[in-house]
């Protein structure tokens, strides 16, 4: 008999970050096995539909959500929520013995962060899906001899088309590009990029760097660059449409974010479906998706002049970029496309006994 799923996240719009693509990942893999009985967001302010799934948006009515929520998922044999945070709507469903599992994404478990309520849906739940081996180890930190946890590396809604072929892309703007949000963090490794990008433009005159993506700090990332002596060569685009974004990697040469604080780094992946390189740190998760030498290079972010060095072989050398973008492309067909993502997720629901 096939099973009901209730889906539970915080946002399921396109364009709400990346937990928001992981549950939008995960209802659509959902999809090929379960029936999906429901898909509700708490924050989303329109209904959006995936995968034949009309979602139900709530503008951030936590009340009405509970309410909602609860009634709903009651008729389902299991609701999958996208984080810590919405899987604290489980506990009227707990008393039914309703299961559940949830994802754990990178940050909101590391020890120093995670919070007492968090913690308690973590224990609670029937299987744990965890993104990244570096997210495992630091949920492990944080709370020992959890059981049924599930490592499932994500993937992108993009998939690989029939003949297999690298989209095309002109590799021939030396554009190095930044995707991700401008939060309280400010941990994605902005200013980095901004340090060292006169020495970059030193050498090669031509170089750009763009950077899109929102967020609560946008106006601090606009500050540093009118203080940047290049900063002439350097543009802040803000949000953008997925349309948009695109564009952008299909002309850009470099997709660089030099972070410490991805628990994946599913904005690596989807800049490999591309046929992008990648260029990442040595100080969180991302290194994982990467492959140093092959889809690009991991550079720690103590190491300015290495940083310098890497950017200008890509944006300079014009057989090593075209390697590096052959090998993301094939590093993501094989492993982040979404048929390999749904396959990987199917896998884990099984040893995880959920469906």
């Amino acid at each position: 008999m096939t099973k009901t799923v209730h889906v539970a996240a915080q946002f399921l719009s396109p364009g709400s970050g990346g937990i928001a693509r992981c549950a939008r990942l995960t209802l659509l893999a959902l999809r090929k096995d379960t029936s999906v009985a429901g898909a509700f967001a708490v924050q989303d302010t329109e209904a959006t539909t995936i995968a034949g799934v009309e979602t139900r948006p709530f503008s951030g009515r936590r009340l009405p959500f509970l309410a909602a929520h609860t009634a709903h998922a009651m008729g389902s044999d299991l609701v999958f929520y996208d984080f810590p945070g919405t899987a604290r709507a489980h506990r009227l469903l707990a008393l039914a013995k309703k299961p559940y599992a949830l994802w754990v994404h990178g940050w909101e478990v590391w020890r120093e962060n995670l919070r007492p309520d968090y913690a308690d849906a973590i224990r609670r739940a029937d299987a744990v899906f965890v993104n990244s081996n570096h997210t495992l180890s630091r949920l492990n930190e944080s709370i020992p001899g959890l059981h049924n946890l599930q490592v499932c590396w994500l993937g992108t809604e993009r998939d690989i088309d029939g003949a297999g072929r690298m989209p095309p892309t002109s590799g021939n703007e030396k554009i190095v590009l930044f995707v991700g949000r401008n939060d309280e963090l400010f941990d994605k490794g902005q200013d980095v990029l901004i340090d060292v990008w006169p020495k970059v433009v030193g050498r090669v005159p031509e170089a750009k760097l763009c950077f899109v993506g929102g967020g609560s700090e946008l106006e601090r990332l606009r500050s540093l660059v009118s203080a940047s002596p290049v900063r002439d060569t350097i543009r802040v685009l803000g949000y953008l449409p997925d349309g948009a974004v695109s564009e952008l990697y299909m002309r850009a040469r470099l997709f660089a974010m030099i972070s410490r604080v991805e628990g994946f780094g599913l904005v690596f992946a989807e800049a490999m479906s591309y046929g992008v390189p990648v260029l990442t740190s040595l100080e969180d998760a991302s290194q994982e998706v990467n492959r140093d030498g092959v889809t690009g290079y991991s550079v720690s972010r103590s190491d300015p002049d290495l940083l310098v060095e890497q950017i200008v072989d890509i944006l300079a050398d014009d057989g090593l970029h075209d390697r590096l973008s052959r090998g993301a492309f094939q590093h993501w067909a094989d492993n982040f496309s979404f048929t390999a993502f749904a396959d990987r997720f199917r896998q884990a629901a099984g040893r995880a006994r959920l469906l």
